[in-house]
């Protein structure tokens, strides 16, 4: 060969490496935060849309004010990360904030940046934070025993001078006004709202802009005056009560029979945590299993004291049976203090005639409801309300095949540890036709690439006791 077809060869080959190095790096995405320009923070969260970090990682919520920090999320994987919730800090929250990517990279899983030199650094695009601005409508009200015939709300965060409203209830929604309170454009904590009327046991909180005359609430007197916020399409407001209540989320304290590495992990004690417990008198919130669509055998109980608990944490015992669905009660502690005494003595408390109980989910688990398809941006879309994981993983979306799930997958999602809220799946309105099949995955060969049926043994359905997680969706017209 000459030497220039050689040197031909070699510029060729260099030229073949440079784009094929150049078309990788254009699929590969920048580090990114996604999230709506307004968040209503009725839940005490902000909701991330989607993330793309390039190693382990945080988003940590700022405020712009001062750059203080609002909240931390959990600890984030390489990679995408869709529909995260992070719990903030309402009390120290503003009307604007931001959302901050990080790095993790000292003791992964502590965000460190700030209490040791060099960790966890924010992380940099060019010379640009990864740091995007919103603006935040914040309302935060526990559930309570009323004091003085007053509502307590524990935080307010409003751009605007504002008015905090309180609704009776009426059917499960809002109605009547009980009272209401002026709150000034920023940050307002510990705000009392008088209470007059008919006061019903649940209560429903509301923002109103103050849009009339300065200070004075003139709404439904005054036409177009002191409207209420609405965010996204969202009314301002959500249900308290006043009476025996516990509220307790879809969680993980039973693995998939099949999770990856399950035999090798160090199991701690399963727990649940109620994310708040109000008791009239001292009580014991009790877990019970699931027996046949009954509360069953008692898996554990923890204490609570007169009034509002929060953040109770229940330890079970594995030997008493844990069972996939379980049975949050609360009871009334009537019997030796601190201590469940059995049914006899420790008796179930009602609100109003209702036992206060239900049940979750306490494993891998959808959450799903019959639904339209959504139409946005262009994009077609279903919802899986709730998907809860023990480990990374998938919702492979199944076609019909007369009644049950076919073989043809023909949407997936991706999964982080935990609860995903509000899962959107771009999906092919043909292909849906009138039902689809969502089923959970695990995430097992290369992290973030569906590969089941393509790769042997890769990202198997999640089993739970003995049957695969997939619940169907009917689509609606």
């Amino acid at each position: 060969m000459s030497r220039f077809k050689v040197l031909l060869v070699l510029c060729m080959a260099v030229l073949l490496g440079s784009l094929a190095f150049s078309a990788g790096a254009q699929d590969m995405p920048a580090p990114q935060v996604n999230l709506k320009a307004d968040q209503l923070v009725t839940g005490g969260f902000v909701t991330i849309d989607s993330i793309y970090s390039e190693s382990t990682g945080f988003v940590v919520i700022h405020r712009t004010s001062d750059g203080g920090v609002a909240g931390v999320s959990r600890p984030l994987a390489a990679g995408w990360t869709n529909n995260l919730r992070i719990n903030i800090n309402t009390t120290v929250a503003e009307a604007q904030m931001s959302a901050m990517l990080h790095t993790d990279d000292n003791a992964i899983g502590t965000y460190e940046f700030g209490t040791v030199e060099g960790a966890d650094a924010p992380v940099k695009v060019g010379d640009a934070l990864v740091n995007p601005i919103f603006n935040a409508q914040v309302l935060d009200v526990t559930d309570q025993k009323l004091v003085n015939n007053e509502v307590t709300v524990r935080a307010v965060a409003v751009p605007v001078d504002s008015f905090v409203v309180i609704h009776a209830d009426n059917g499960g929604t809002f109605g009547a006004v009980l009272g209401q309170t002026f709150v000034p454009a920023g940050t307002s904590t510990d705000v009392k709202v008088a209470l007059s009327g008919d006061v019903t046991s649940s209560l429903w909180p509301m923002l109103h802009v103050d849009t009339g005359a300065a200070g004075t609430y003139e709404f439904g007197s005054v036409e177009g005056a002191d409207g209420p916020v609405v965010v996204n399409g969202a009314v301002a407001t959500f249900p308290i009560w006043t009476v025996n209540h516990i509220r307790v989320a879809d969680q993980i304290a039973v693995n998939g029979d099949n999770l990856p590495g399950k035999n090798e992990m160090m199991m701690s004690a399963p727990t649940i945590t109620a994310k708040s417990v109000l008791s009239d008198g001292p009580g014991i919130l009790v877990i019970h299993a699931n027996d046949n669509g009954n509360a069953g055998a008692i898996l554990g109980a923890a204490f609570v004291p007169d009034g509002l608990s929060e953040n109770v944490v229940v330890e079970l015992d594995p030997a008493a049976g844990l069972t996939p669905v379980v049975w949050p009660m609360l009871h009334v502690d009537a019997g030796t203090v601190g201590v469940y005494d059995g049914l006899d003595v420790d008796g179930v408390a009602f609100a109003g005639d209702q036992p206060v109980t239900f049940t979750i989910n306490a494993a891998p688990s959808l959450t799903v409801a019959d639904q339209a398809i959504t139409e946005m941006d262009g994009m077609s879309y279903i919802t899986v309300k709730l998907a809860v994981m023990d480990a990374a993983g998938w919702i492979a979306v199944h076609a019909d095949d007369n009644g049950k799930p076919a073989g043809t997958v023909i949407a997936t999602a991706l999964l982080h540890t935990g609860a995903n809220w509000d899962v959107m799946i771009p999906i092919d309105p043909a292909q849906a036709g009138a039902r689809v099949w969502p089923m959970l995955h695990y995430d097992t060969n290369e992290m973030g690439v569906y590969e089941f049926g393509s790769v042997e043994g890769a990202d198997v359905p999640t089993m739970v006791g003995g049957a695969p997680v997939v619940p169907a969706i009917n689509i609606t017209q």
